[in-house]
């Protein structure tokens, strides 16, 4: 009688090993760094990689001869280091602290000014960062959920506190318009820069652990820290996809939207890399990634328009991966 449970466990054990038969690394292309990793990103077009150390050395390399193209000196850091950002032109760098920006010139390697941004309550530190595609305009997310929305040239400054918690992710649109926010309330919105209404507003049941939007802003994927993952419209939030799998539940923390935003690549606390497919929400596969330490996970990724996926981990090392191979699934 208990043949037919025993032949469907069989199936189910030989499906989820077809998945992982499926080797898409292409390897470790350089390991950047002997310290460890906080934090890093990869520049938009790919040619940079910025990180910075649990000591706060911040360095941009180039990807191509992998030579360090800027360290900022260790006496001009703005420590500690909570945040960092790079423009879309690779020309200006973001350093903040609790209660400071600091804009450096990556072509001149020097430091252009230091500001100061508090929200609602005069002790909220700064918990997310982003600058707009044209350099002229500056988002500064607060612990006390309030946003500065600071232009770069005029040095006005309009605050709004949209969330009751910290804020953990600010993106721009490619206009520099439009920018979503996410905070620890469960609460995501897509707002105009300058105005306090929001575009697009929902709220989660738990805080939102990973948030990002596919190139042309059209489409979001939101994670809360439970069991909410899902694929939706960014203007109207309708349902795009709920994210499924067999795991009672999975940690998300990275995520970008790959090959064009057919496929979503996402990454755990731990070492996994885990793809999607955005049509229908279901996983295509669950990868480890190659570390030198036990608990490394991925801190940044880049894709590109030729399947080609980079992640950068917390040891300090990048390793391509070919999407193309996921065709075979």
């Amino acid at each position: 009688m208990r043949w037919p449970v025993v032949f469907i466990a069989l199936i189910c054990m030989l499906l989820i090993g077809c998945k992982q038969e499926v080797k898409i690394s292409d390897g470790v292309v350089h390991s950047f760094s002997e310290e460890g990793i906080s934090f890093g990103q990869f520049s938009d077009d790919g040619k940079l990689l910025l990180g910075v150390t649990h000591s706060d050395v911040v360095t941009l390399w180039r990807m191509d001869t992998k030579q360090v193209e800027l360290e900022i000196p260790a006496d001009k850091v703005i420590k500690p280091v909570k945040h960092v950002a790079l423009s879309k032109d690779n020309s200006l760098l973001l350093i903040a602290n609790d209660t400071t920006v600091g804009l450096w010139s990556v072509p001149a390697r020097a430091m252009i000014s230091k500001v100061n941004f508090s929200g609602v309550n005069a002790y909220a530190t700064i918990t997310a960062l982003a600058l707009s595609p044209h350099k002229d305009r500056l988002l500064v997310g607060m612990a006390d959920g309030s946003i500065n929305m600071a232009d770069i040239n005029t040095r006005l400054n309009n605050r709004f506190q949209p969330h009751t918690q910290p804020v953990r992710f600010l993106r721009f649109d490619t206009q520099g318009e439009l920018y979503m926010s996410g905070a620890l309330d469960g609460k995501v919105g897509l707002w105009q820069f300058a105005s306090s209404d929001a575009v697009f507003e929902q709220e989660f049941a738990h805080r939102i652990t990973s948030l990002t939007a596919n190139d042309d802003f059209s489409m979001l994927f939101v994670s809360d820290g439970l069991s909410a993952q899902h694929i939706k419209k960014l203007t109207s939030g309708e349902e795009v996809a709920k994210l499924t799998y067999s795991a009672r539940f999975k940690i998300f923390r990275q995520s970008l939207f790959v090959q064009g935003g057919a496929l979503l690549a996402t990454s755990s606390s731990k070492s996994h890399l885990s793809v999607w497919h955005v049509g229908t929400g279901e996983e295509i596969g669950t990868w480890t990634i190659q570390t030198k330490s036990k608990g490394a996970s991925i801190v940044a990724m880049h894709g590109d328009d030729v399947g080609e996926l980079l992640t950068f981990n917390s040891d300090g090392m990048v390793e391509r991966w070919n999407l193309d191979l996921l065709e075979a699934l």
